[in-house]
């Protein structure tokens, strides 16, 4: 199929962009493109107008300031991956972004188009929740700051408000001693995952848990963040806190699809849970060696 008529602006700044979506509710923002052009040919989306963002400079950057990682909304998902400060700073990124499609989708891709769109197997939801990254959006109004564990409503729904546009990903830099892990399934190779854990584990200097982070795709709207924090912490991981640790998602009512059933959504979790526990766990050991 092919899109329906729509209006096509490339505005040259940010400012111009933000007075476009204050004038057009009905329009919309035009990033990497990955999700919206099939929406487009399908029909399923029907805009008044695309704003395409690619040529507003200063939205593709990534700067390393202040003990934190600041992500530009265009910056590419092969970018994420192929950049050493990334990868020493945030290296759950990494681990995310290497489930994210293809190489070819990954050199179109956006992170703030990944996270705007909110789509639940979306890897880099989970990675951003679970760092506690925060999400810059700027409208005519000002940048508003939003948490990402506050950002995330729903299946393709954010807090993001009519005319607000997500310029910036700023993203703590990994404590000490800190591991990073991230496991997904999918039916067929670079798909869509099924089931994803994301895991953050801190050890201290006995080699017990300080503090950790499961955040989980899949089984729930949004990213799901497992409390998990009272049951690991001043352990070592062992595989009765694992036990435990999967013990605690038994309450989890993952959705049924076309390709699953929450049922084996809901056997899944756990596997991936206890693996990405595990690993992180195992990094961070080594770091601390």
């Amino acid at each position: 199929m092919k899109p329906a008529p729509f209006a096509y602006h490339a505005p040259p700044t940010v400012e111009a962009a933000l007075g476009l979506l204050a004038s057009d509710p009905a329009a919309m923002v035009l990033a990497g493109g990955q999700s919206l052009v099939p929406l487009l040919k399908l029909r399923s989306a029907r805009p008044s107008a695309l704003i395409d963002i690619n040529g507003i400079p200063g939205l593709d950057g990534i700067e390393l300031a202040d003990g934190e990682l600041r992500i530009g909304a265009l910056v590419r998902q092969q970018t994420l991956l192929a950049d050493a400060r990334v990868g020493a700073a945030c290296p759950l990124l990494t681990e995310a972004v290497q489930h994210v499609g293809y190489r070819a989708t990954r050199h179109r891709g956006t992170i703030g188009g990944s996270l705007a769109y909110a789509a639940p197997w979306a890897e880099l939801t989970a990675a951003v929740v679970a760092l506690d990254a925060t999400i810059e959006a700027r409208s005519a109004d000002g940048v508003r700051s939003i948490r990402a564990r506050e950002f995330f409503r729903g299946e393709h729904e954010t807090d993001l408000a009519p005319g607000e546009l997500v310029t910036r990903v700023r993203v703590p830099v990994q404590a000490a001693r800190t591991g990073a892990a991230f496991h997904e399934v999918s039916a067929r190779y670079r798909d869509y995952a099924q089931v994803g854990a994301a895991a953050l584990v801190t050890l201290g200097a006995d080699g017990t848990c300080t503090g950790a982070e499961l955040v989980l795709l899949r089984v729930a709207p949004t990213p799901h963040r497992a409390e998990i924090d009272a049951i690991v912490r001043g352990t070592t991981l062992d595989d009765a806190t694992l036990d435990a640790v999967a013990a605690s998602l038994a309450d989890l009512r993952p959705p049924d699809d076309v390709e699953v059933s929450g049922v084996y959504r809901h056997r899944v979790v756990a596997v991936l849970a206890r693996r990405a526990l595990r690993q992180a766990a195992e990094r961070a050991g080594e770091e601390r060696a």
